[in-house]
């Protein structure tokens, strides 16, 4: 142990300078009570004294704009602006342009007079900014003069252009303080100063904008007669927006040039640098940036909602309770002085052994969290040299390990903050304790709003969405009890909102050296996007393999009606005196088309029935759908429609838009079953590459889009799932197909088109198609061919007998004669035996490997054929991209003798043939197959 006294000893020794103690705490009562008053008096006097010098100033300026708009409307100027626009106006006997510039110049050299602040008056016109139309100033020697127009600087106008231009008329706007060089045409010197700009735009009779009228304004008088001792004897400063100082007490801080670096207030006193961030600045005592204390006060000059400048004054805290401390020293100097004289005595007698050691100790250890800790006393002797040792040995094992733990701390949170995943800590009690950012992202509501923690932010369900998840299933609590987990799904929602995240979570035990599990970290990815995909693909999928079905069933339905239909039109004709029997067959007759639109519905859906696009005008349709619809949804439902009248036309095949637009707008009616609103809408929409990445079959560009919305009971989530699936219907059993929206949807597709639906339960329901714009203009109306026979030859080729049959039996009767083949090989055979005939009409689909496009193919070889399709289903031999290919004619299944007789006509009044060697059925069957 050092020698020395023990502390006890020294402790007794030093309470001798309780005296000391007793002084001190008498003059800081005093001053607890003095001071506050004092500096409360002497704030209210600098916000005061400061205010009036700022309202000063302002005054100044809006004096200079009110004379602005005195001179803008005296005699003469109106003759001077439009001489200034067009002198070619001049009449005899009139003032000139110089003598109108001349008496204007006068005008604005006596308002100069009366105001000596002002430095120049000037009037610019837009026609010309390079150069002023008039223009007076004021020299440095105080002389006013008029400037010759010879003698005005080129592009002198443009800072006073740029600050009025944009002003309504008689709107005051004031500039920024500048630093403005002027020469002193006497003395043949440079000098700078501070100026401020006020503008006003000027307008010709008729409205025009024709220029600006602008002032400005010397701020060195002004400034100078802040340092009048009268006004204040504090220091008085301005600086502009940015803080440079215009005005320092003593000179040497001011913007000398415009490359000088000038002081700014936040360097004098930082404290006032949020005051230029729009803050406000109550009169406060702060420390300058030597550490000296100041009263200050903060006024910005404002005029014309603009804040070009600011005073500050401030007072050094000594000055400010210097007077009330001076009377209260006289009156305890007398008794303090004996109780000071002993301590310092004391203080000098144990400084050097108890006083500085202690003293150098304590300030060691509280600097010991700053950035640079001040050394411990190595002198120091008794207890307080073996505190010092002790004391030091400990602060260099404490460091040591601080800096460990600080650097893995930096690097777990570089790691964390990195990932994309939710990263959570998890305490025994299965609280977290620390989350990464994006952890906060997924609980934070799309508004933006976080809840305080993790646990009181978000609710956790299982997959499917509404099954609350179990507190002791969650991942980390199943990690407190040591289970590694590993990609559990979970969905994640947030309260207050309605953001639901599907995640993917992993969690994974925190064990001490011991072994013992201290907690759990916890790994959420968000798999929302990849369950999204999962669910479109899926559909699509499904969609694609009832397409499939539904086609292939069409098919042989479409024969079969055929026949039904063609033997029921005949019956109808023969039994016209059989009235019980022509009943039976009208029945036949409904029942046939009823199945035939169902056909037609599934091969819609199943992206197989031919279509006829051409451009077409989409409002119109709309229009006269309207029309239709009244009778159809009834009174009780109102119709609206919303058309824009700059719609472009859309490629689409009209007749299908027709009978997509009529399913969805009776699904509208069955949704409002108590009456409701209707409205059809139409406008021009453009899918960017961002919208299509979320629509893979969606392709970016310009679309016609029509919405229809109803006001009805709208959907539930799980019946919008399968709104377009076919044969899906909520109706009673015999009120619906469940075809309407599958055939629209189908339609859409084929069509290149895209379809979304968007619909709450009690909310109605709205969807909107989005039909691929045309690049030509609106193609006219298409005529229908009349019904009429012949006597022309046709080749008729046909697999189903039955439908061969009644087909040959509807040719003959419209006076055609006829050739029959069963399938491509035998009708090719009847051409290379040179059997004539003028109309090939032949099936698509057939066996034996040859369809109707390849056995077209195949005769315009050998000659010159005319050839009409007919078909109850397309293999993409006659249709490509959902459409007829150019000059192909098709008779869809099932028909009726009426539309045969039309087709066959038009077929054979074609002037041109298939073409020979047409190579495009090869390609075309490879794409079939």
């Amino acid at each position: 142990m050092r020698k020395g006294l023990t502390l006890s000893t020294r402790l007794a020794i030093l309470v001798v300078s309780t005296v000391v103690l007793t002084a001190v705490g008498v003059g800081y009562l005093g001053y607890r009570n003095i001071a506050p008053i004092a500096i409360e008096r002497t704030l209210a006097a600098l916000d005061a004294n400061t205010n009036a010098q700022a309202r000063e100033l302002s005054q100044l300026v809006s004096g200079t704009n009110a004379d602005l708009l005195r001179v803008r409307h005296i005699a003469g100027v109106d003759e001077l602006i439009q001489l200034s626009l067009d002198p070619s106006k001049h009449a005899e006997g009139e003032a000139s342009l110089p003598h109108l510039r001349e008496q204007f110049g006068k005008r604005l050299s006596h308002e100069l007079t009366v105001n000596p602040d002002v430095a120049r008056y000037r009037l610019v016109g837009l026609a010309d900014p390079s150069a002023d139309i008039v223009r007076v100033e004021r020299e440095p020697s105080g002389t006013i003069r008029v400037v010759p127009q010879d003698e005005l600087p080129v592009a002198s106008a443009a800072a006073v252009v740029r600050l009025g231009i944009s002003a309504d008329e008689d709107q005051m706007l004031v500039s920024a303080v500048e630093i403005e060089e002027v020469e002193d045409r006497a003395t043949a010197t440079q000098a700078r100063r501070p100026i401020i700009r006020v503008a006003t735009p000027v307008f010709t009779d008729e409205g025009r904008r024709f220029g600006v009228l602008a002032a400005t304004i010397d701020l060195r008088r002004p400034f100078e007669r802040l340092t009048d001792p009268a006004l204040s004897a504090a220091r008085i400063y301005v600086v502009n927006e940015r803080g440079d100082y215009l005005f320092h007490p003593d000179g040497s801080q001011l913007i000398r040039s415009a490359d000088s670096t000038p002081t700014r207030m936040q360097q004098e006193f930082p404290a006032l640098g949020k005051v230029l961030d729009g803050g406000r600045w109550p009169p406060a005592v702060i420390s300058n940036r030597d550490g000296q204390r100041f009263g200050v006060a903060y006024h910005p000059m404002t005029v014309a909602g603009a804040a070009p400048l600011a005073l500050i004054e401030a007072t050094a805290e000594r000055d400010m309770i210097q007077g009330p401390m001076l009377v209260w020293a006289n009156s305890t100097l007398v008794g303090g002085s004996f109780a000071v004289l002993l301590a310092i005595l004391l203080s000098v007698t144990f400084a050097r052994s108890l006083a500085r050691p202690l003293s150098d100790m304590t300030r060691a250890v509280a600097s010991i969290g700053s950035d640079a800790p001040l050394p411990l006393p190595r002198n120091a002797g008794g207890e307080i040299g073996v505190l010092v040792e002790a004391f030091s040995a400990t602060m260099r094992d404490a460091r040591e390990k601080t800096a460990a733990l600080r650097h893995e701390k930096e690097v777990f949170e570089s790691i964390t903050n990195a990932m994309a995943e939710a990263v959570l800590l998890v305490d025994t009690d299965g609280s977290v304790s620390y989350e990464n950012p994006a952890a906060v992202a997924l609980r934070t509501s799309p508004n933006g709003i976080t809840g305080p923690n993790w646990e009181r932010s978000i609710e956790l369900f299982q997959t499917d969405s509404m099954t609350p998840l179990p507190i002791e299933k969650r991942p980390g609590r199943r990690a407190l009890t040591g289970e590694l987990v590993d990609r559990f799904e979970l969905v994640v929602h947030v309260l207050g909102s309605d953001k639901v995240v599907d995640v993917s979570g992993n969690a994974r035990p925190i064990r001490d050296a011991e072994g013992a599990i201290s907690g759990a970290v916890v790994v959420f990815s968000d798999v929302s996007e990849l369950k999204e995909t999962e669910r479109r693909l899926h559909q699509a999928q499904k969609l694609e393999a009832i397409g499939q079905l539904t086609g292939g069933v069409a098919h042989d339905f479409n024969n079969m009606l055929t026949v039904i239909s063609g033997t029921a039109e005949i019956l109808l004709d023969e039994l016209a005196d059989r009235p019980d029997l022509v009943t039976i067959a009208k029945m036949i007759d409904q029942a046939a088309e009823r199945g035939a639109d169902l056909t037609r519905q599934l091969l819609a859906f199943a992206r197989k029935q031919p279509l006829q696009p051409r451009s077409i005008d989409v409002n119109t349709v709309v229009s006269n759908i309207k029309q239709l619809l009244r009778p159809t949804i009834g009174e009780h439902i109102a119709i609206d429609t919303l058309l824009d009248p700059e719609l472009e036309p859309a490629l689409i095949d009209p007749s299908q838009l027709s009978s997509a637009l009529l399913n969805l707008a009776v699904n509208a009616r069955d949704a409002m079953p108590d009456g409701g609103r209707l409205l059809l809408e139409t406008a021009n929409v453009t899918f960017d590459a961002d919208y299509a990445a979320h629509y893979p079959e969606v392709r970016p560009g310009r679309y016609v889009m029509i919405a229809v919305s109803d006001s009805g009971s709208g959907m539930a989530p799980n019946v919008l799932e399968k709104a377009f699936e076919p044969f899906f219907t909520t109706k009673s059993v015999g009120q619906g197909t469940g075809l309407g929206l599958s055939m629209v949807y189908g339609f859409v597709k084929q069509s290149n088109g895209h379809i979304q639906i968007y619909s709450e339960e009690r909310h109605g329901t709205t969807i909107r198609l989005y039909l691929p714009r045309a690049e030509a203009g609106v193609d006219p109306t298409l005529q229908t061919a009349p019904v009429e026979g012949g006597t022309e030859t046709v080749l008729l080729v046909e697999d189903d007998e039955l439908v061969r049959n009644f087909a040959l039996a509807q040719l003959r009767g419209l006076g055609y004669r006829t050739i029959a083949a069963e399938d491509g090989a035998s009708a090719l055979a009847e051409v290379r035996r040179g059997t004539a005939f003028d109309l090939l009409l032949t099936d698509i689909v057939m066996p034996g490997g040859m369809n109707g496009r390849e056995l077209a193919d195949e005769i315009a070889r050998l000659r010159p054929v005319k050839v009409l399709y007919t078909s109850g289903y397309t293999e993409n031999a006659i249709v490509h991209h959902g459409r007829l290919d150019p000059g192909v004619l098709l008779l869809s299944k099932p028909f009726r003798r009426a539309d045969l007789a039309r087709l066959v006509r038009a077929a054979l009044n074609r002037a041109d043939h298939h073409p020979p060697g047409d190579t495009t059925g090869t390609d075309r069957k490879r794409a079939a197959t």
